[in-house]
This record gives C-alpha cells, structure tokens and sequence, in this order.
C-alpha cells in the first residue's frame, strides 16, 4: 500500500511540473496572441534574439518553440508555426552568442550537417525561404571558420534563392542582406558591402541593433571613400534610430563617427560639438564602448590643437591613452592606435615649441610605422590568398555544375566535349590571368613601399634639417653654459643622426632604383666617367635638397657642397646653377 502511494504521490508530482512549466510556456507566449497577425513572425524573431533561446537549457527551449507551435495552430498562423518548427530542428544556431561551444571544438560538420537536414526538412513542407535560410546559416558557419571559398558559395546561394522569391516575401530579408554586407565588409571588399547594406535598407528590419549598425557600417564604408556627405547622412541616421530605441551607446558612437568626418575636412568648431557628445556618452563604464571613447578623446585632442588650446589637448590625449592601454587588447588594434597617439604628440609638441620632444616622438611614429606597414603587408598577402582560394573553390563549383549538366546532355557527345573544353580552358585562363594581376599588384605594392619609405626618409631629412636651424637660432641665447652645452650635444647628435652611413646608403640606393629603375644606367652611359661622391650629389639633387640638407646627408660643409656642385658644373660643361637642376631632372 505504501509502495502504490509513493507511485502515485510521484506520476502526480510529475504531472504537476508538466502542467507548471506547460503554463510558463504560454504565458512567455502570450505575447504573439496580443498582436496583429503581421506582427507576430518580427516579434517572435525579436525575442528569440533578445533572449537567446538557443542558449537556454534543451528541455526549456524546445517546450517554448513547441508552446509557440500550439499558439500558431490555435490562431491559424501558418508562418509563424513553420518558422517555430524551423527554429526546433536547428535551435542551438540562430539565436546564440557563440553557438562553436555546442559542437565539437573546431568540428563545424555536425552544425553544418543539422542545416541540411533542416533544408531537406523545408523544401518537403514546401517552405522556400526556410530553405535558403539554411543555406545562409551554413555560410556564415563556413565564414566563422575561416572556409571563404564554400561560404560565399552558400551565402551567395541563398541570395539568390531570397532574389527569386522576392525580397519583400522573405521575413528577416534585412537581417540575411545586412549580414551578407558584414562579411563582404570583413573581407575588404567595400563596394560589394555597400551594395547589400543598401538594399538592406529597402525592407523593414527585425532587429533594432541590426537596423543601427546596418546605418553606421555605410557611413563607415562612405567615410573611407571620403564620401563625406553620404557618410554624414548615415551618421546622423545611426544616431536619430538609436535615441529613438533608448540605446544611448550607439548615439554616442555615431556622434563620434559624425565627429571624425568633421576631423577630416578640418572643420574644427562641428566636429568638437560631436566630439564632446560622444565621448561624454562612451567614456561612461556603463555604457561598454570605452575602445569608442579612447579614439573620441585623440581625435578631440587633434581639435584642441590646432585650435591652439595645449592644455586641453594634452588632457585628452593622455585620457585616450590611459583607456587604450586597459581595454584595447587587439595587438593591431593598438599598434594603430598608438599611431595616431604619436601623431598627435608630435603635432602637439611642434604647437608648444618643443621641437627636442617633437623629434623623439617622430621617430617613436616611424618605427611604428614600419611595424604596421609590416603587419599590413602580411595583412594584405593572407587577404589575396583568402580571395585566390574563395575563386579557386568558386570555380571548382562551376565546374562540378558543368559536369553535371553535362551528364543531363549526354546524348550530344560532341557539344558536350565542346563545353568542356571551353570550360577547362577558361579556368585555366583565369587562373593565369588571376596569378599575372596577383604579381602586378605585389610589384605596385612594393614600389609603393618603396617610394612611400622614399618620401619618408627625404621629408625626415628636412624637418631633422629644420630642427637644426631652430636649436643652433636658440644656441647663442642660451645664457647658462650647462644649458648651452646641452643644446649643443643635442644639435651635434641630430646631425650626426641626418648622415647617411655606407649602410644606410645601400638600402636608400636600393630604395631609389625600385622608384626609378634604369636611371643609374641612363647616368653612367651619358657621364661615364662620374666619381662615387658626385653620383651621391648628383642622387640627392634629384629630390630638390637644399644646399644644407645635402650637406647634412652627407656629413660635409655647405661651403663643400657649394664647391662640387661648382666643379661638377664645369666637368660635365655646364654653365648655370639650375643647368644642373634640370639636366639631371631630365635624365
């Protein structure tokens, strides 16, 4: 008797949790039934997202979907039960803040094995846009994954799917175009970004923060084509949105935005309006967004500058310091940041008249340069072989297509042979004119380099020249000795830092033949008999050096400079200064 009363005291507590978490369900679901029907899919979506339902505990997620299956069937919602039975059958993807962690580590097959089985499940029901759904969450795993070539492929698929049916027929279409224009915009490749963003813009969007950074990234993408109007208009719509929905960070991060274009154009008094707002906003710990704040507070350094107020500058520019160093973690992220941090300290210390502490942070900045310019080109490779193989695997789909099709069409042997070599041909066209553009562009990028470290070394020259004149005009002011003989140790090691050692004179001479090949030769066959000496005069005076730059460089006197030229003048029967000018401008 007692066992019996235990088993029923037991299947009567049982049915009391199912009845208990059975009511849960329909109150967290009767908010579909207090809506329009052709709002009940958004909202859905919208709290599906809010609240992360494919990171919830199994046995609650799958009770809600199921819960919303019933309400579905109860208000004769057709879609709304579809989407609720999509969701069921691939629950740990959509709507999770990092769904790797519900797969095996660096194993995506079994997530990417869950879509197929979903789409296979949505074209026998006869649901299309579920269908193509799954091909764009498929994508995005592949791209997650570093596998570009069958991302793109599956991504591309679905819009195309998405296209045939017809956007306006497709619920989330915003959300599936604006995520297209991200990975696009993450792969460098901005006017395909533009373009999908923009068409996102055309169908109302699902989720608020979706519709903000949808705005934001074409202002972004419009601001690197320093497309400033266009960029300004999606700014300001970034931050009318985000005031709209109480989401205050993100006004604080268009108004920044807005703020550096203003920067760009140099429009001083504007862009420290925006500035100030948003960085009020940003710099707020609550508010998350304190990377946001540090490049806010370098940029209104920049303002206060050239504005002349030093004091408030060099406020903000230590502010902007102090929060890249404890939240910018990315090592490129703030390899770059410190670039415009020592921009601004040079431009500030030139304004206070420092020029001592103006040259150790200028040559601080060109060593970071270089790191950059380092972790660019490495950057820029890994981008080009990200974008060979996404063609290579791209072509390897059109080919099996065409084997495909051409199975379909065996009856026709000889049209068929036809198509495949015309295939194979044009792959193998491709991919030769694909590995000739690949080596045109790595040599534009080295002469870039080339003549970009060019420019850097002679303008180093003249503000390192410049530097000189201003210390040697305080020298003879300088009353205290100790003083004076500082400034004329400072003086003697800038100089001596301007000389160009048989080293240095072998990667600027290497510099200056990738910028302007065959001019040696040309050089040599008209003056065969030039000394090593005047072939260096002759070097420097093709970038317009003044007599004391030259003289510098080469660790002689102006006076010394003046008397080769003199003497080159005469060997090479020239008769004017400016002869000499222009015969080796001309060469």
């Amino acid at each position: 008797m007692y066992q019996q009363l235990t088993t029923l005291s037991g299947r009567l507590f049982s049915l009391f949790l199912l009845l208990l978490l059975y009511s849960s369900s329909l109150a967290q679901t009767r908010f579909l039934t207090q809506v329009p029907s052709s709002q009940r899919l958004p909202l859905f979506w919208r709290y599906c997202s809010d609240q992360l339902i494919s990171d919830w505990d199994s046995t609650n997620s799958h009770h809600f979907l199921q819960t919303v299956v019933h309400t579905a069937d109860s208000l004769g919602d057709k879609r709304l039960k579809a989407y609720a039975e999509h969701f069921q059958r691939c629950y740990r993807i959509p709507f999770s803040e990092n769904n790797k962690q519900y797969f095996p580590r660096g194993d995506y097959r079994p997530a990417v094995a869950q879509l197929a089985r979903t789409k296979s499940w949505a074209l026998q029901k006869g649901y299309p846009d579920i269908a193509a759904s799954c091909d764009h969450y498929t994508g995005q795993i592949y791209f997650l994954e570093a596998q570009y070539g069958p991302a793109f492929e599956y991504l591309l698929q679905a819009q195309t799917a998405f296209q045939k049916i017809g956007y306006h027929q497709v619920p989330n279409a915003s959300g599936y175009l604006s995520d297209l224009g991200l990975y696009y915009y993450r792969f460098e490749d901005y006017d395909k970004a533009l373009a999908a963003y923009l068409t996102a813009t055309k169908y109302s969007f699902y989720l608020p923060r979706t519709e903000i950074n949808t705005y934001n990234t074409i202002g972004l993408i419009y601001a690197k084509q320093h497309r400033w109007p266009q960029a300004r208009l999606f700014y300001r719509k970034t931050m009318a949105r985000a005031a709209a929905l109480n989401m205050l960070v993100w006004v604080g991060i268009g108004a920044g935005n807005l703020g550096q274009t203003f920067v760009a154009q140099k429009q001083n008094d504007s862009a420290l309006f925006y500035l100030r707002r948003s960085y009020q906003i940003t710099s707020q710990i609550v508010n998350r967004a304190p990377e946001d704040a540090a490049y806010t507070a370098l940029a209104l350094a920049t303002v206060f500058v050239r504005k002349q107020q030093l004091d408030s500058a060099g406020y903000y520019l230590t502010v902007g310091q102090k929060l890249a160093q404890e939240y910018i973690r990315e090592p490129t992220g703030f390899l770059e940041f410190r670039k415009r941090l020592l921009q601004v300290s040079v431009d500030l210390n030139k304004a206070a008249g420092k020029y001592s502490n103006a040259l150790y942070f200028s040559d601080a900045l060109n060593q970071v340069k270089d790191s950059l310019q380092q972790v660019l080109d490495a950057k820029i490779l890994n981008r080009a072989v990200n974008k060979a193989e996404t063609k290579r695997h791209q072509a390897e789909v059109n080919l099996l297509e065409s084997e495909k099709s051409l199975s379909r069409l065996r009856y026709s042997v000889i049209l068929g042979t036809f198509l495949s070599l015309l295939i194979i041909g044009g792959l193998l066209f491709n991919r030769i004119r694909m590995r000739q553009k690949k080596q045109v562009e790595l040599a534009q990028k080295e002469l870039q380099y080339a003549q970009e470290a060019l420019n850097a070394y002679v303008q180093a020259l003249k503000e390192k020249t410049a530097l000189v004149d201003n210390l040697s005009a305080q020298l003879p002011t300088t009353p205290d000795k100790s003083d004076s003989d500082q400034l004329a140790l400072k003086i003697n090691n800038l100089v001596a830092s301007t000389m160009l050692t048989e080293e240095a004179w072998q990667h600027f001479w290497r510099l200056f033949e990738q910028v302007y090949p065959g001019f040696m030769y040309r050089l040599k066959k008209k003056f065969p008999d030039l000394s090593p000496a005047e072939t260096r005069l002759l070097i420097l005076t093709k970038f317009n050096l003044s007599t004391r730059e030259m003289a510098h460089t080469l660790g002689i006197s102006g006076e010394s400079i003046r008397k080769a030229r003199y003497r080159l003048r005469k060997k090479l029967n020239l008769e004017e200064e400016a002869s000499l000018d222009a015969l080796i401008q001309n060469i």
